[in-house]
């Protein structure tokens, strides 16, 4: 399976504060598993900001998708749907 390189940004605004919504591909590394060496999945999580800055230690919304097509869709979903995730704090 190919696996595309991907980077999605996005600022959203909810009831005055701000969040950080970004997509990214990551490879998984296993060590201890050998068969799994080159293992890569996609990941959308949310971040609150506090001015200028992320707050990349304390996440509020994480999801992972085996595809790029999965990954896009999802971040897209995450960006349409940021005010629910955070009013009903839908979490990691």
């Amino acid at each position: 399976m190919e696996h595309n390189d991907l980077e999605l940004k996005h600022i959203a605004t909810v009831d005055d504060k701000r969040y950080f919504i970004s997509t990214i591909k990551m490879q998984v590394r296993h060590s201890w598993l050998n068969q799994h060496n080159d293992v890569f999945v996609y990941e959308t999580m949310i971040f609150k900001k506090d001015g200028d800055q992320v707050i990349y230690h304390e996440p509020i919304f994480n999801r992972r998708y085996s595809t790029y097509d999965e990954a896009i869709d999802g971040h897209e979903n995450a960006v349409n749907t940021i005010g629910r995730i955070v009013r009903e704090g839908i979490l990691c």
